[in-house]
């Protein structure tokens, strides 16, 4: 790793353990929300990659990433848009997303309590992304009940527009 990004695995290392311990402390069954924000290609899968192997490195391994990216509207509800076109052409841009989708199941993941080894797992699905066929995968994303740490990462995660801004509310870190 560069030293930047070791200096910024190690900062949010420490938050994510102050959050642990706050977790463990008020609210053992709350899941802990991170959002991880920014442009295309500023390093957020970077990020959330390094972090998740720091955080293994010191034990911990109930984590899971949510990508935005399995919510890119479909190429066929994209064909349905008022214009088609430019739905195409600015693929990528927010309203080319399920931004109620990814709402809707970030709302879940904070509802849904943290369950032990010795109570039944869940799993939530989520959709992925397949680059190959342009287009997003269901359920392709699973996350256990028993996952303490999902990161919600994303370009527009943090976008302050409805119905993004509403993350935001549900995160316990950005």
């Amino acid at each position: 790793m560069d030293g930047d990004l070791v200096k910024t695995t190690g900062e949010l290392i420490q938050r994510v353990e102050r959050l642990l311990a706050w977790q463990k402390l008020s609210c053992p069954t709350q899941r802990i929300l991170i959002a991880l924000a920014g442009v295309p290609g500023s390093g957020k899968t970077t990020i959330s990659d390094a972090l998740i192997k720091e955080l293994e490195r010191n034990g911990i391994f109930d984590v899971a990433v949510l990508p935005m990216d399995g919510f890119h509207h479909t190429r066929t509800t994209l064909s349905s848009f008022p214009d088609p076109d430019e739905a195409f052409r600015r693929r990528g841009a927010p309203f080319t997303f399920d931004a109620t989708a990814l709402v809707d199941l970030v709302v879940l993941l904070r509802k849904t309590p943290v369950t032990t080894p010795d109570e039944p797992e869940t799993i939530i699905k989520a959709p992925g992304f397949d680059h190959a066929r342009k287009d997003p995968i269901p359920d392709a994303v699973e996350i256990s009940s028993r996952t303490r740490i999902v990161i919600v990462e994303g370009n527009y995660v943090l976008l302050d527009q409805d119905p993004w801004r509403r993350i935001s509310t549900l995160v316990n870190d950005k």
